[in-house]
C-alpha cells in the first residue's frame, strides 16, 4: 500500500547527511479539502509552473509561491486524513514558515496547500535529516506481512514505450565513488562495500529459469582471498574418464505457487529452450566422482559446478601431455638403439595392388645385406642387394607378381632378422 502511494503520489524522499538540506515535497493540483480533510494527494494534474514549492529541512515546512496571494496551509495525517495542524496566512507574501516539530516523526502525512485561490496537496514523509545519520534512502519501504499471499518491497508494471527501451527497474550509479545500481540480497541486511562500481550487485544466490547473455564471465582467481591451498594430485585424467556425455531435452513442469494463483511453467515457452537440445552431465554421476561440484537446491535438484571442472581439465591435458612425453622419449630412445640391430618393418600399403614399399634398418656396420622375396610355397621369386645403410626403403612392383600372398625376409651378413607377409591384389 505504501509503495502505491508513493508512485501515484509523485512523492520524492530525498534524505541527506547535511543539517541544512531540503526534502523536496511535489504537489500536483486537486479539489478543495473537507473540514478534516486535507485533500486527496492521489488525484489531480500534473503541476506546473504556477505551482507552489514545498519543502521541509528539519522540523520546519516550507511555503514558496511564485505569486503574492492569501493563502491556507493543512497537513493531515496520511492514515487516517484527521486534521494536525493548520496555517491561515492572509498577508500578501511569496512564502511561508510552518513549524512541524511538534509532529510525530516516521510519519506519513498529507500536505494542502491554497495558493491564488487554488488548492495543490502532496504527500510526504516526515524523517528529520541530521549530520550523523548514516543510511540515506530515496525510497524506503518493508512490506512484512505474513498473512499476505504475496508481499512485494516494490511492484513496478511498465511496457509500450519505444521497443527496447521499458524498463521495470532502473538503478543507476552516479557520482565517482564505488557502489551499485541495483542491490538485491536474500539475507536480511543494509548491504556491504562493494570495492568498485557496478550496475548489479547480488548478496545470496541468482537463479534464472532461462539463458544469460554476457561478454565475460570472471571467477575471483586471487591466491591472496584462498586458504588451505594444495596442488591438485594426479588422477584428474581418470576420473574425468568415468564422466559420461548425455545429450536431452528440458522437461517442462509448472510450478505450485501454493496460493491458489495459476500455476506457471517453469520455462519461458517461447524462448525456445524446450525445443532445442542441450548437451551436460549428470549430477548423480559427478557426485560420486567429485562431490563438491555438485550442489542439491531447496528444492532437491541437483546441479553441477562447471566452473570448476576446467581447473581439472586443464589438469588432465597437463597428466595426457606428460605421458605422451615420456612416450616419445622412450621412442627415441629405442630408435637411437635400433640402429645398432637391423630392423624390417611391414610394407607399406599392404594388401597392396600396384606398389608397396618395404622398410628396413641397417647398421653401418653390416657388410653384407639382402632382401627376398618368396612365394607362399617356399620358392624364392627375387631377391635385392641392400647396399644402403641406416634408414633404408625398397620398392616392390606389384606388375612382376601374380595376385597372392608373399613372404619377405631381411638377411644381414648370413643371419635371418626378421620374415614377414604381404598380400598382392589385382587392381
Amino acid at each position: 500500500m505504501l509503495m502505491r502511494k508513493i508512485v501515484l503520489s509523485l512523492i520524492i524522499i530525498l534524505i541527506a547527511q547535511t543539517s541544512n538540506s531540503k526534502i523536496y515535497i511535489p504537489l500536483v493540483k486537486s479539489v478543495p479539502p473537507s473540514t478534516n480533510n486535507g485533500g486527496d494527494a492521489r488525484v489531480g494534474e500534473r503541476s506546473s509552473s504556477h505551482a507552489p514549492m514545498a519543502y521541509f529541512e528539519e522540523d520546519t515546512l516550507y511555503i514558496q509561491y511564485p505569486l503574492k496571494t492569501v493563502t491556507s496551509v493543512i497537513i493531515t495525517n496520511d492514515s487516517t486524513d484527521a486534521e494536525v495542524l493548520r496555517v491561515n496566512h492572509i498577508m500578501e507574501t511569496t512564502g511561508i514558515t510552518v513549524p512541524i516539530g511538534s509532529l510525530p516523526i516516521n510519519k506519513q502525512y498529507n500536505l494542502s496547500v491554497n495558493a491564488y485561490g487554488i488548492w495543490w496537496v502532496g504527500y510526504f514523509e516526515y524523517i528529520p535529516s541530521t549530520i550523523n545519520q548514516r543510511y540515506q534512502r530515496y525510497i524506503s519501504a518493508v512490506v512484512d506481512n505474513p498473512n499476505s499471499e504475496r508481499n512485494y518491497g516494490i511492484y513496478l508494471d511498465v511496457g509500450n514505450a519505444a521497443s527496447g527501451w521499458n524498463y521495470g527497474v532502473s538503478g543507476i550509479l552516479s557520482g565517482q565513488n564505488g557502489g551499485t545500481g541495483i542491490y538485491g540480497s536474500s539475507q536480511s541486511d543494509d548491504g556491504f562495500n562493494t570495492g568498485g562500481r557496478f550496475a548489479g550487485l547480488f548478496h545470496g544466490d541468482l537463479k534464472t529459469t532461462d539463458a544469460v547473455y554476457a561478454s565475460v564471465y570472471n571467477t575471483l582467481a586471487d591466491s591472496r582471498l584462498h586458504m588451505n591451498s594444495l596442488q591438485v594430485e594426479k588422477g584428474s585424467l581418470e576420473k574425468l574418464m568415468q564422466m559420461s556425455v548425455f545429450k536431452y531435452g528440458l522437461k517442462q513442469f509448472n510450478v505450485d505457487n501454493g496460493d491458489g494463483t495459476t500455476s506457471l511453467g517453469y520455462y519461458n515457452d517461447d524462448s525456445g529452450i524446450l525445443e532445442k537440445e542441450h548437451f551436460g552431465l549428470s549430477g548423480q554421476e559427478i557426485k560420486e566422482i567429485y562431490p563438491n561440484l555438485v550442489s542439491e537446491n531447496q528444492e532437491g535438484y541437483l546441479s553441477v559446478n562447471y566452473m570448476e571442472i576446467v581447473p581439472l581439465l586443464i589438469q588432465s591435458i597437463q597428466e595426457l601431455k606428460q605421458e605422451l612425453d615420456a612416450i616419445k622419449t622412450v621412442g627415441k630412445v629405442q630408435e637411437r638403439e635400433s640402429f645398432h640391430n637391423a630392423v624390417l618393418f611391414q610394407n607399406a600399403p599392404n594388401p597392396f595392388s600396384s606398389q608397396c614399399i618395404v622398410k628396413c634398418i641397417i647398421p653401418e656396420d653390416v657388410k653384407y645385406a639382402s632382401l627376398y622375396l618368396y612365394d607362399y610355397n617356399g620358392r624364392q621369386i627375387k631377391s635385392r642387394i641392400i647396399t644402403e645403410r641406416g634408414n633404408v626403403q625398397i620398392a616392390i612392383d606389384g606388375n612382376e607378381l601374380t595376385p597372392g600372398i608373399y613372404l619377405y625376409s631381411l638377411i644381414t651378413d648370413g643371419e635371418m632378422i626378421d620374415t614377414k607377409r604381404m598380400v598382392y591384389v589385382s587392381e
